[in-house]
């Protein structure tokens, strides 16, 4: 769903959920999956819960993202340029 078409909205789409994402990691050190995932809908809605997992994926590609599986969160990678 990164590709949108005529029937996407934008406030959904794949790369507004990633920079939304961005933002809470800038903010914060560490963010759960959960919680980020709560966050992600309390302020892009209900229909943003769809396009989460590939905006995950998407910032997780670019190398953004590194996941700590012990404590099932996401940082910022600072390493990237």
């Amino acid at each position: 769903m990164i590709r949108p078409d005529r029937h996407t909205n934008p406030d959904f789409s794949v790369i507004n959920i990633s920079a939304f994402i961005l933002k809470q990691l800038n903010a914060f050190y560490a963010v759960s999956y959960d919680s980020l995932l709560k966050k992600v809908i309390d302020t892009l809605g209900e229909e943003s819960k769809e396009n989460y997992p590939y905006a995950l994926n998407f910032l997780f590609l670019l190398g953004k993202l590194n996941y700590q599986q012990e404590t099932d969160s996401f940082t910022l990678n600072h390493e990237t340029k």
